[in-house]
Order: structure tokens, then sequence, then C-alpha cells
């Protein structure tokens, strides 16, 4: 990436993730806040997003309605009901998006694989970039091990997170058994309440929950008579919106594409 600078818009911008990117690009040498949408109806609408952010007006006043400018990329965190007019508004005004949304159903799959043949879409579930190397240390660590080593993940989260296992932890473990060709759904274990010894073949994923922990994932290579471990701490949100700042940057220019967090960090085939 060079030094010019990127203009964003975030979609979803009353949101915590809206939010705090806001705040780091409104802090950034290489990127300009062009824009700032949420819902229709929501609060603050033609206000200036400043002291939403803490700080004075900025110039840039809160929409209800995505019209990209040439040159801007789409940063999106909102919810999936949003994501077909998003698509839609990019596509027709060529720009590139960011997309952070989870949750999609397959028909908006199908219209995120339609638009990326006519504008580049970075599309991650976690845009953390200690995550995303985590995951391709994950595959190569077990490539390179086999399957004599067993392979256990584990990961702890804040009280309020409805989804357990992660899907940050279950990413990492499908990781490690794509890359030993195993079918994951066939290995995984996120419970031991059975009897008999652990087999060889499978793949153990827990999870506990407690305080305010952001996200802590541990996955463990355990050989005999020694242990690899990586681990993954996060101890600010933050790291997730400035991994999408980064991709944003990554995908202005870019050919039309579904690109994810590896293309981002250049990791296929390394």
């Amino acid at each position: 990436m060079d030094d010019r600078l990127t203009s964003v818009i975030i979609m979803g911008a009353r949101g915590r993730m809206g939010q705090t990117l806001m705040s780091q690009v409104l802090e950034s040498d290489h990127l300009t806040l062009a824009g700032a949408v949420d819902r229709p109806g929501a609060p603050g609408q033609r206000e200036d997003v400043g002291p939403l952010v803490g700080r004075r007006a900025v110039g840039i006043k809160m929409a209800d309605e995505l019209i990209p400018g040439r040159n801007d990329v789409v940063i999106d965190f909102s919810l999936p009901e949003a994501t077909e007019g998003v698509l839609r508004a990019c596509v027709e005004h060529r720009a590139p998006l960011v997309l952070g949304t989870t949750g999609l159903s397959e028909d908006a799959q199908g219209q995120l694989i339609e638009a990326s043949r006519q504008i580049p879409i970075v599309a991650a579930a976690n845009y953390s970039v200690g995550v995303t190397l985590m995951i391709h240390l994950a595959g190569a660590t077990a490539k390179a091990l086999g399957t004599d080593w067993e392979a256990e993940m584990f990961e702890i989260h804040h009280r309020h997170k409805r989804d357990a296992p992660s899907g940050t932890a279950l990413r990492v473990a499908q990781a490690v058994a794509d890359a030993t060709g195993r079918d994951f759904e066939a290995v995984r274990k996120t419970n031991r309440d059975e009897t008999g010894p652990r087999s060889r073949e499978e793949i153990g994923v827990m999870a506990l929950r407690g305080g305010d922990v952001v996200g802590e994932h541990t996955l463990m290579f355990i050989g005999e008579s020694e242990r690899i471990e990586l681990t993954h701490r996060a101890m600010d949100r933050a790291i997730f919106s400035r991994g999408a700042l980064r991709a944003a940057r990554w995908v202005a220019g870019k050919e039309p594409g579904l690109y994810d967090m590896f293309d981002v960090l250049d990791l296929h085939g390394v």
C-alpha cells in the first residue's frame, strides 16, 4: 500500500463498530471520512457525526442513504438485512466494499458473489490481523506435524457472547482439519460427556464464558513428551476495526473479485 489518501464511507455508523471505525479514520493520516450512514429514522440524522465520537464538528452529517462517490470505499458492519441494499448501491456506483456483516442468508451470499463479479469486495467474519495470521499458522503447523500430533482448541470470551464455541475457534480448528485431510464436521468434538479415550482423529474445541474477556484463543498440538501452543489474545475490540481499515486501503483500486483477509495480508500460498 502506498501513501495515497483513501476515502471511506461507514455503514452502520451509530453502532459500536461504526463509531470505532469513524474515530480511527478521523485520527488516520491515510484515510479520510467521506460519509456516515445509518438506518432511516435512527437518531442523529442530518447531524454532524463529530459529537457522536467525542469530537467537535467534522463536516460530515449522518445520512440514511448510501450514495458512494467515485473514489469511496464502503465499510459495512451493520445488519444482514441491510446487505442487499449495500451491495446494490456499491455495484451501481462502482464502489469497493469491505463487508464485516455476518449471518448472511444463502440468498445474500449469492448476491455477494454476483456483486464481486463487478466490484472488488473484501468479506471476512474476523478482521483481526492477528487472528488471520493464527489461522494461517494453524494450517501450516498442522500440515507439518500431521495427525500424529493431537489438536485441541481452547477459547474464552465475555459472559454476553451468544455462540459457543466462537466462530473464530471453529475457523482455526477447520484450518487444522483442512491441512490434514480430515472432514471437520466428522472429527470436531465440542464436549466430552461420553466416556472412553480420546480418538486420535478428533479435534477438540472447548469454550469458557465469563467476565469481560474480549477474546482469547489457544490451539495446542500435543505430541509425545512435547506440546506446541499458538495463542491469540484480544485486549481491545479496536483490533477488528483496524484490520477493516487496512482492508479498505488495500481494496481501493483492485480488480473485481471476492477477497478475504488472507488476500489483504498476502498469505495465500505462503
